[in-house]
Protein backbone atom coordinates (compact mmCIF):
# COMPACT_ATOMS: atom_id res chain seq x y z
CA UNK A 1 0.00 0.00 0.00
CA UNK A 2 0.73 3.47 -0.19
CA UNK A 3 3.81 4.74 2.30
CA UNK A 4 3.98 1.45 3.53
CA UNK A 5 7.77 1.32 3.86
CA UNK A 6 7.72 4.71 5.44
CA UNK A 7 5.35 3.81 7.70
CA UNK A 8 6.85 0.39 8.93
CA UNK A 9 10.46 2.23 8.80
CA UNK A 10 9.06 4.89 11.56
CA UNK A 11 8.05 2.20 13.66
CA UNK A 12 10.75 0.37 13.67
CA UNK A 13 12.70 3.48 14.69
CA UNK A 14 10.79 3.97 17.87
CA UNK A 15 10.00 0.82 18.59
CA UNK A 16 6.42 0.78 18.82
CA UNK A 17 4.51 -2.54 17.62
CA UNK A 18 1.32 -2.26 15.51
CA UNK A 19 -0.46 -5.08 13.30
CA UNK A 20 -1.05 -5.13 9.87
CA UNK A 21 -4.81 -4.52 10.30
CA UNK A 22 -3.56 -1.61 12.50
CA UNK A 23 -0.92 -0.12 9.85
CA UNK A 24 -3.65 -1.08 7.07
CA UNK A 25 -6.47 1.12 8.94
CA UNK A 26 -3.73 4.12 9.46
CA UNK A 27 -2.97 4.07 5.86
CA UNK A 28 -6.49 4.00 4.74
CA UNK A 29 -6.71 6.94 6.97
CA UNK A 30 -4.07 8.60 5.29
CA UNK A 31 -5.76 8.02 2.30
CA UNK A 32 -8.73 9.44 3.43
CA UNK A 33 -6.63 12.71 4.22
CA UNK A 34 -5.33 12.61 1.12
CA UNK A 35 -8.65 12.69 -1.04
CA UNK A 36 -10.12 15.57 1.01
CA UNK A 37 -7.88 17.42 1.96
CA UNK A 38 -7.84 19.89 -0.35
CA UNK A 39 -11.96 20.84 -0.20
CA UNK A 40 -11.46 20.54 3.70
CA UNK A 41 -8.17 22.07 4.51
CA UNK A 42 -7.07 19.47 6.65
CA UNK A 43 -3.26 19.45 7.46
CA UNK A 44 -0.75 21.46 5.48
CA UNK A 45 1.45 18.32 4.76
CA UNK A 46 1.48 15.88 2.10
CA UNK A 47 3.02 12.80 0.31
CA UNK A 48 4.84 10.78 2.76
CA UNK A 49 5.04 14.06 5.41
CA UNK A 50 1.37 13.08 6.42
CA UNK A 51 2.68 10.03 7.59
CA UNK A 52 6.18 12.06 9.14
CA UNK A 53 4.60 14.86 10.46
CA UNK A 54 1.23 13.92 11.53
CA UNK A 55 0.65 10.53 11.92
CA UNK A 56 3.92 9.28 13.07
CA UNK A 57 4.23 12.90 15.52
CA UNK A 58 0.52 11.29 16.69
CA UNK A 59 1.37 7.76 17.08
CA UNK A 60 4.73 8.77 19.75
CA UNK A 61 2.94 9.61 22.51
CA UNK A 62 1.52 5.93 22.83
CA UNK A 63 3.91 4.32 25.36
CA UNK A 64 3.66 7.47 28.03
CA UNK A 65 -0.07 7.03 27.50
CA UNK A 66 -0.08 3.49 28.17
CA UNK A 67 1.12 4.09 31.82
CA UNK A 68 -2.01 6.11 32.86
CA UNK A 69 -4.89 3.95 30.09
CA UNK A 70 -6.87 0.94 31.58
CA UNK A 71 -9.30 -0.44 29.02
CA UNK A 72 -12.18 1.34 30.48
CA UNK A 73 -10.21 4.89 30.31
CA UNK A 74 -12.67 7.07 27.83
CA UNK A 75 -10.66 9.62 25.54
CA UNK A 76 -11.10 12.81 24.45
CA UNK A 77 -9.50 14.64 22.08
CA UNK A 78 -10.39 18.52 21.99
CA UNK A 79 -9.84 20.26 18.57
CA UNK A 80 -9.44 17.56 17.19
CA UNK A 81 -9.15 18.92 13.26
CA UNK A 82 -8.43 15.76 11.18
CA UNK A 83 -8.89 13.48 13.79
CA UNK A 84 -4.54 14.22 15.11
CA UNK A 85 -4.51 13.04 17.79
CA UNK A 86 -7.30 11.18 18.76
CA UNK A 87 -7.76 8.92 15.51
CA UNK A 88 -4.50 7.52 15.57
CA UNK A 89 -4.45 7.06 19.18
CA UNK A 90 -8.04 4.98 18.91
CA UNK A 91 -6.30 3.07 16.21
CA UNK A 92 -3.58 1.79 18.29
CA UNK A 93 -5.62 1.55 21.45
CA UNK A 94 -8.67 -0.72 20.30
CA UNK A 95 -10.10 -1.43 23.34
CA UNK A 96 -10.80 1.91 24.18
CA UNK A 97 -13.96 4.56 23.58
CA UNK A 98 -12.96 8.05 22.63
CA UNK A 99 -14.67 11.36 21.87
CA UNK A 100 -13.31 13.75 19.29
CA UNK A 101 -14.27 17.79 19.73
CA UNK A 102 -14.57 20.03 16.36
CA UNK A 103 -16.84 22.46 15.95
CA UNK A 104 -15.95 23.47 12.42
CA UNK A 105 -18.45 21.71 10.26
CA UNK A 106 -16.63 20.29 7.48
CA UNK A 107 -14.26 18.86 9.67
CA UNK A 108 -16.92 17.03 11.44
CA UNK A 109 -17.92 16.07 8.24
CA UNK A 110 -14.88 14.64 7.59
CA UNK A 111 -14.07 13.05 10.88
CA UNK A 112 -17.31 11.30 10.46
CA UNK A 113 -16.98 9.84 7.06
CA UNK A 114 -13.91 8.65 8.60
CA UNK A 115 -14.40 6.88 11.57
CA UNK A 116 -16.78 4.95 9.39
CA UNK A 117 -14.59 4.08 6.77
CA UNK A 118 -11.72 2.61 9.25
CA UNK A 119 -14.87 1.28 11.13
CA UNK A 120 -14.08 2.03 14.22
CA UNK A 121 -17.61 3.83 14.44
CA UNK A 122 -18.58 2.09 17.79
CA UNK A 123 -16.10 3.25 19.72
CA UNK A 124 -15.28 6.74 18.26
CA UNK A 125 -17.88 9.46 18.07
CA UNK A 126 -17.69 13.38 17.48
CA UNK A 127 -19.27 15.82 19.15
CA UNK A 128 -19.82 19.11 17.29
CA UNK A 129 -19.48 21.76 20.06
CA UNK A 130 -17.04 24.52 21.38
CA UNK A 131 -15.06 23.39 23.91
CA UNK A 132 -16.74 25.24 26.68
CA UNK A 133 -20.04 23.43 25.47
CA UNK A 134 -19.00 20.15 26.51
CA UNK A 135 -20.65 18.54 29.61
CA UNK A 136 -19.28 15.53 29.84
CA UNK A 137 -16.18 14.35 31.72
CA UNK A 138 -13.19 12.04 30.53
CA UNK A 139 -10.14 10.51 31.88
CA UNK A 140 -7.61 11.19 29.33
CA UNK A 141 -8.10 14.42 27.53
CA UNK A 142 -5.24 14.98 24.54
CA UNK A 143 -4.74 17.93 21.99
CA UNK A 144 -2.10 19.09 19.59
CA UNK A 145 -1.82 22.39 17.26
CA UNK A 146 -4.58 23.35 19.24
CA UNK A 147 -4.81 26.92 21.62
CA UNK A 148 -2.13 27.42 24.06
CA UNK A 149 -2.71 26.39 27.40
CA UNK A 150 -3.99 29.95 29.14
CA UNK A 151 -6.49 29.82 26.67
CA UNK A 152 -8.36 26.82 26.77
CA UNK A 153 -7.30 24.94 30.35
CA UNK A 154 -9.92 26.13 32.20
CA UNK A 155 -12.64 24.62 29.67
CA UNK A 156 -10.72 21.64 30.19
CA UNK A 157 -11.16 21.73 33.88
CA UNK A 158 -14.89 21.02 33.37
CA UNK A 159 -14.26 18.12 31.55
CA UNK A 160 -11.89 16.25 33.84
CA UNK A 161 -11.99 15.31 36.92
CA UNK A 162 -9.55 14.96 40.01
CA UNK A 163 -8.01 11.40 38.66
CA UNK A 164 -7.72 12.39 34.50
CA UNK A 165 -4.77 13.39 32.83
CA UNK A 166 -4.52 15.76 30.09
CA UNK A 167 -2.10 14.72 27.03
CA UNK A 168 -1.08 18.45 25.51
CA UNK A 169 1.55 17.79 22.59
CA UNK A 170 4.27 20.78 22.40
CA UNK A 171 7.20 21.58 21.03
CA UNK A 172 10.00 23.63 23.06
CA UNK A 173 9.78 23.27 26.34
CA UNK A 174 10.49 27.35 26.94
CA UNK A 175 7.16 28.17 25.46
CA UNK A 176 5.53 25.84 27.38
CA UNK A 177 7.14 27.70 30.55
CA UNK A 178 5.70 31.03 29.17
CA UNK A 179 2.12 29.04 28.63
CA UNK A 180 2.00 27.62 32.29
CA UNK A 181 2.97 30.40 33.85
CA UNK A 182 0.50 32.84 32.33
CA UNK A 183 -1.81 29.70 33.49
CA UNK A 184 -0.78 29.76 37.26
CA UNK A 185 -1.08 33.29 37.41
CA UNK A 186 -4.46 34.08 35.21
CA UNK A 187 -6.60 30.97 35.19
CA UNK A 188 -9.02 29.86 37.67
CA UNK A 189 -7.70 26.08 37.25
CA UNK A 190 -4.19 24.67 38.98
CA UNK A 191 -2.79 22.41 37.92
CA UNK A 192 0.45 19.77 38.09
CA UNK A 193 2.65 19.92 35.32
CA UNK A 194 5.26 17.35 34.10
CA UNK A 195 7.38 16.94 30.82
CA UNK A 196 8.12 13.88 28.56
CA UNK A 197 10.56 14.06 25.75
CA UNK A 198 9.81 13.03 22.33
CA UNK A 199 11.48 11.77 19.58
CA UNK A 200 9.55 11.76 15.90
CA UNK A 201 11.42 10.22 13.11
CA UNK A 202 12.23 12.05 10.04
CA UNK A 203 11.67 15.56 12.05
CA UNK A 204 14.04 17.97 12.89
CA UNK A 205 12.45 19.83 15.61
CA UNK A 206 11.63 19.45 19.15
CA UNK A 207 8.48 17.39 20.36
CA UNK A 208 7.31 17.06 23.71
CA UNK A 209 4.57 16.04 26.07
CA UNK A 210 3.33 18.31 28.53
CA UNK A 211 1.40 16.00 31.18
CA UNK A 212 -1.08 17.70 33.37
CA UNK A 213 -3.24 16.62 36.37
CA UNK A 214 -5.33 18.72 39.01
CA UNK A 215 -3.84 20.29 41.76
CA UNK A 216 -5.97 19.18 44.89
CA UNK A 217 -6.35 21.49 47.66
Amino acid sequence: MKYENVLRDCLSQVDIKLSDQQINKLLRYVSEIELFNKAYKLVGAKNEEIITKHIMDSLVAVKEIEKHITKDSIICDVGSGAGLPGIVLAIYFQENKFVLVERMSRRVNFLNNAIVALKINDRVRVIDKDLKDVKETFDIVTFRAFHPLFDIIDYIDNITDEESIVVTYKAKKDSVDAELKIVEEECKSKWNSEYVDLFTPFIDAPRMLCLLTKKIN
